[in-house]
C-alpha cells in the first residue's frame, strides 16, 4: 500500500492517544471491541488524568507522556488518536501525518480553519491513512438513511428540519473549562454539536452553500478553575441557523446545551416531493419512513434497520490504518469543509446576516 508498510498478518495496531480527558473514554471503550487493536501508550499534561488513564489501561510508565511529540515519535505506537481540545488538533495533526503515522482527530478539525491549509499540504507532501471522529455517521439509521437518498427515494429534496439537544449548559458547578474559551474552542455549541449536523448534513445531502445564524451566550460567567472567582464565557450556548444545500433544499438547525431535559438527542427529518425519512438517534436502530404509495397509504411509520446497517467507528479507523479500506471515512479534507461552515455559522451570527460558503 502506498500509504504505508503492510503491517504484518495478525499483528495488532498499537495506537497511542493524546488527551486522556472525558471523550478519551469514548475511544478507548470503542477500542476495547477491536481485535486488532490495542492501546499501547497514552499522553496528558495533567499527571492525575495521564496515571488514572495509565492505571485503568495498563500502560507501563515509560508509555505514559507529557509531551505528545515522544508518543508520536514512541516505536510502539503505530497510530494516534486526538482527543484534545480544539485549537490543539491541527498542530498535532499535521506532527503525526509528518511522521508517517494515521491518525484520528477529533472533531471539529480546529478551533477555526486558520492553519487547517498546513494540514492539509502535510498530508499532499506525505500521504496517511486519517479519519475525522464525527461519530454519527456510523449510527444504524443515518447509514440507511444515506442508501435510501443514494436510491432518490425521496425524489428531489424539498426541505430538511435538525436539532441537537443537549443541557450541559446547565451543568451545576461547572466552572471556565476551554470549551468556554473562544482562543481555545473556537465556537461552544457550534462547534461542538453543529459540526456533527454540518457533516451528516453533507454526507446525507451534500455541500451546505450558505447560511444566516443567530447565536446566543445563556450562561454569561463561571467561576474560574481555580479560584472562586469569575470569568466571562466567550462561546455560544445555543445556535439555530438556517441553510442553503447546493442539491437545492433549504435547511433549518438548532444546536443548544441549553435543552432541559435532553442528555444527548438528534432529530432529522428530510422531506422530499416523493416521501420523508425522520430519525431520532436516542434510538439508532429506527426510522421513521413514508415513501412512493406508502405516502397515500400507510404514512408515515417505523422501520427496524437492517442489521447490516451498523457501524463502528474506532473499528473503521483501524481497518484504514491496517489498509482494509472497506469504505471511504470522513477524513481530513472532509472536517476541512466542515470547519469552513462552522466559521461561516460563527460570523453569520455576529453580522446578523446570510455568509456565502466558498469550499
Amino acid at each position: 500500500r502506498k500509504d504505508m508498510d503492510i503491517m504484518e498478518e495478525n499483528k495488532k495496531l498499537r495506537i497511542g492517544i493524546i488527551g486522556m480527558g472525558r471523550i478519551s473514554w469514548a475511544h478507548t471503550g470503542g477500542l476495547s471491541g477491536c481485535p486488532d487493536a490495542v492501546i499501547t501508550a497514552v499522553c496528558d499534561i495533567n499527571p492525575d488524568a495521564l496515571n488514572s488513564a495509565g492505571d485503568r489501561l495498563n500502560i507501563p510508565a515509560e508509555r505514559r507522556f507529557t509531551d505528545y511529540h515522544d508518543l508520536i515519535a514512541c516505536p510502539e505506537v503505530d497510530a494516534v488518536e486526538i482527543c484534545t481540545p480544539n485549537y490543539l488538533h491541527v498542530p498535532m495533526a499535521t506532527d503525526v501525518i509528518r511522521a508517517g503515522k494515521p491518525v484520528n482527530i477529533e472533531k471539529p478539525l480546529g478551533a477555526t480553519y486558520e492553519g487547517i491549509p498546513e494540514l492539509l499540504e502535510a498530508y499532499k507532501e506525505n500521504p496517511q491513512p486519517n479519519m475525522m471522529c464525527f461519530s454519527y455517521r456510523f449510527m444504524p439509521a443515518v447509514r440507511y438513511a444515506k442508501k435510501l437518498l443514494d436510491e432518490k427515494k425521496l425524489g428531489n429534496i424539498v426541505s430538511v428540519d435538525v436539532e441537537y439537544l443537549q443541557s450541559g449548559a446547565f451543568i451545576e458547578g461547572r466552572r471556565l473549562e476551554w470549551r468556554f474559551d473562544k482562543k481555545k474552542a473556537g465556537t461552544g455549541a457550534i462547534g461542538d454539536l453543529g459540526v456533527h449536523l454540518i457533516d451528516m448534513t453533507r454526507y446525507l445531502l451534500g455541500d451546505i452553500t450558505a447560511v444566516c445564524a443567530c447565536k446566543r451566550t445563556v450562561v454569561k460567567e463561571r467561576k474560574l478553575l481555580d479560584s472562586e472567582e469569575y470569568g466571562e464565557v466567550k462561546t455560544d450556548d445555543f445556535c439555530t441557523f438556517i441553510a442553503d444545500l447546493e442539491c437545492g433544499a433549504a435547511a433549518s438547525f438548532t444546536v443548544t446545551r441549553c435543552a432541559r431535559g435532553h442528555s444527548n438527542t438528534i432529530k432529522y427529518d428530510i422531506y422530499g416531493t416523493d416521501g420523508v425519512i425522520s430519525f431520532n438517534l436516542n434510538n439508532p436502530k429506527e426510522i421513521y419512513l413514508c415513501i412512493g404509495d406508502e405516502v397515500k397509504t400507510v404514512g408515515l411509520h417505523k422501520v427496524d434497520v437492517p442489521p447490516e446497517y451498523a457501524a463502528s467507528q474506532e473499528g473503521s479507523f483501524v481497518d484504514i490504518a491496517l489498509g482494509r479500506f472497506r469504505e471511504k471515512p470522513a477524513d481530513i479534507f472532509e472536517g476541512a469543509k466542515c470547519q469552513k461552515v462552522v466559521d461561516a455559522i460563527d460570523l453569520s451570527g455576529d453580522r446578523r446576516e446570510w455568509v456565502t460558503i466558498e469550499y
